[in-house]
């Protein structure tokens, strides 16, 4: 299985350096009360679906990073819904409260692109 991604706000993710908890988003609250699971869930995506992904649910004030996260961390915990018209991509489902700071391998960073028509995120790289 390929790595797991969470993306966040760089604000968020120096929140969670500090704390050791990557902050949940309000995404991840809604996921967890549509999913009807006991356990609440973080949103992830895979690698290829990062720029959907985070044009998607951020601005270029929040300056979103892309934590790459071992999905060996978490196994047995991600389940993964098929793309849909809403949604064009496979989001996956981490059912856990909360991602560890000290289970991310890579940090990595998007490129904010805007033009008449559409803005968009394109990811950059690792930090």
């Amino acid at each position: 299985m390929s790595s797991i991604f969470k993306i966040i706000s760089s604000e968020q993710w120096e929140e969670a350096k500090i704390t050791g908890l990557v902050p949940r988003r309000a995404e991840d609250d809604i996921a967890s009360l549509d999913s009807g699971a006991e356990n609440s869930c973080i949103l992830i995506c895979e690698f290829g679906d990062l720029e959907l992904v985070c044009t998607e649910y951020f601005k270029k004030s929040d300056i979103p990073v892309a934590l790459e996260v071992s999905p060996n961390s978490y196994q047995g915990l991600v389940k993964w819904q098929q793309p849909t018209k809403e949604k064009p991509w496979k989001e996956g489902r981490l059912y856990v409260d909360h991602l560890l700071a000290d289970m991310v391998l890579s940090i990595y960073s998007f490129e904010y692109l805007e033009s008449e028509k559409n803005q968009k995120f394109r990811v950059l790289g690792e930090e």
